[in-house]
């Protein structure tokens, strides 16, 4: 398997601190690589560098984002926030179906005109920023007139779309990546069908279908087979929108059968289905992992009694049922984490003090994994839940959004073992045990539940979050220190540890030198 030795040099001149976290990729044994600041490191200083050093044990698309974005399998991103670098990064590996010509990454986006940071407020006010426009590969089309707007740049009527040529008889291969802040995409391309080969960095038994909802952080390959009826148009859309919104502009891409066109596509009447496709994510029983596995009895066998409540608390003071800003809880507090003290670092300091428990800060509450090598742990993620109808509790506060969260976890893929749209209840609910869908982000559906499952076997703290870029920075994710007792000795063996240290102790210094001196502090935890 490829080593990749990647530096990072941070030339950003407003301040801010970086990293890369490399969305999909699970860094088997080399947490310290994750990139994420707070909990895997410390950011990279304006004006300094790091290199992340991991094997590419896994192919297909993954995603890379900066302190910022999140995305990809085999892209080239990770930060929670719109403002953050991504871009993609392909790891060749197996396919299900044969192919003829690989496309590449199709990176499916929304766009905002204005800063995260100028807009992160909304969300905590209970009204989320929209997004301008949507992209596709970075291109896209936002309508707006000169006359009235002095930034309204291009040309409407001939924009500026991805394109990609087709020969009739081919089959073509498109890693689908959904690269957004907050929007869940739905997919199709007129006058075409095709197969579905790969989740995440899984690849599945081949299922045939025309239509695909891609959640934020997702990754779908399909191979679309070239044959198209021709007789009346050459040029064909590729579509991609707001799975919430039916009735949203949708026209993204361009498929070409003449390479010298330069027409704009027929746009045929909306199919119900493209209308009325929903927000869910795409059925179990057609996500058939090609190597197939079986899951064992869960070490945790308390899993459903100690389940991860999704659900928002009054900001500042978590109990003000009036409070007019609000944060997200994923299980017992809305994560805050200090940039200067990563998790990671913490852990090691324990072992090597001997301790038996790290002294983590307020806001970082990890759920410590004691368990043997291999063996399995459930989590039940619920959306819905007695106190968050009853108050029983007295810090629930209001009611959610009606919004369906995309539960990402680092370090692992993980299995699914039963989703549903209503309140959990044993009782109705069996598990699938037997190769069941794996990948690394699945949707908690409005109002229902989400039980997934994964096996001890990578030491190291790992973040679970929603890919929701604005419920991430209010607090919607949770830390896992897996295996503690064997991260401080596996970290002190890496030969990373005076590097580590040295950009830790860089970025303290420039903090509180340049940071503090110009108002530039840290909001939230920037996942």
């Amino acid at each position: 398997m490829d080593k990749l030795e990647i530096t990072v040099r941070n030339k950003l001149d407003n301040y801010n601190g970086t990293s890369i976290h490399w969305h999909g990729i699970r860094q088997l044994n080399s947490n310290w690589y994750d990139g994420v600041s707070g909990v895997t490191e410390c950011p990279i200083p304006p004006g300094d560098e790091f290199t992340y050093v991991w094997r590419a044990t896994q192919s297909f698309q993954s995603s890379v984002s900066a302190s910022l974005p999140d995305t990809l399998a085999s892209l080239l991103i990770d930060k929670t926030d719109p403002d953050g670098l991504v871009g993609a990064l392909k790891i060749n590996g197996p396919t299900s179906m044969n192919y003829d010509v690989d496309l590449g990454p199709v990176l499916i986006t929304d766009h905002f005109h204005k800063t995260a940071f100028s807009q992160v407020i909304l969300e905590y006010l209970g009204r989320p920023p929209t997004p301008d426009s949507m992209l596709m590969n970075g291109n896209g089309t936002y309508y707006c007139c000169p006359k009235l707007d002095s930034l309204c740049v291009g040309n409407v009527s001939n924009p500026r779309l991805t394109t990609f040529n087709f020969v009739t008889g081919k089959n073509y291969k498109l890693s689908l990546v959904n690269t957004g802040t907050s929007t869940h995409t739905t997919f199709w391309i007129d006058n075409h069908s095709f197969s579905v080969v790969a989740t995440d960095f899984v690849p599945i038994e081949p299922y045939n279908t025309s239509i695909l909802n891609i959640a934020i952080g997702q990754r779908y390959d399909i191979i679309v087979r070239a044959n198209a009826s021709l007789t009346q148009q050459t040029d064909f859309w590729i579509h991609a929108r707001d799975c919430n919104n039916g009735g949203a502009r949708s026209n993204l891409g361009i498929i070409r059968y003449s390479p010298s066109s330069t027409l704009i596509p027929y746009t045929p009447p909306p199919k119900e289905k493209e209308v009325c496709y929903g927000c869910l994510d795409e059925l179990s029983l057609n996500l058939v992992p090609k190597v197939s596995r079986k899951v064992n009895n869960a070490a945790n066998t308390k899993y459903a009694g100690d389940s991860f409540k999704v659900h928002l608390v009054g900001y500042p003071d978590e109990f003000k049922q009036d409070s007019l800003l609000h944060k997200w809880v994923l299980k017992d507090s809305s994560l805050y984490l200090d940039w200067s003290e990563p998790s990671l670092s913490l852990v090691k300091i324990a072992s090597d003090r001997g301790w038996k428990e790290p002294k983590f800060p307020k806001g970082y509450e990890p759920v410590n994994l004691r368990y043997a090598n291999n063996s399995w742990v459930y989590f039940l993620i619920e959306g819905k839940f007695q106190d968050s109808i009853d108050n029983t509790t007295q810090k629930i506060y209001k009611t959610q959004a009606p919004v369906a969260h995309p539960i990402h976890i680092h370090g692992h893929d993980f299995v699914i073992l039963a989703s549903g749209t209503e309140q959990y209840n044993a009782s109705n609910v069996k598990l699938k045990l037997d190769n069941p869908p794996r990948r690394d982000v699945a949707l908690l559906p409005i109002n229902g539940y989400l039980i997934i499952a994964f096996q001890i076997n990578n030491p190291g703290v790992w973040l679970m979050h929603c890919h929701i870029a604005w419920h991430a920075s209010g607090g919607l994710a949770l830390q896992f220190v897996e295996s503690p007792d064997q991260i401080g000795p596996a970290f002190n063996n890496s030969g990373i540890v005076g590097k580590y240290s040295e950009n830790c102790a860089n970025w303290g210094a420039f903090y509180t030198v340049f940071n503090k001196n110009n108002g530039a502090t840290q909001e939230d935890s920037g996942i």
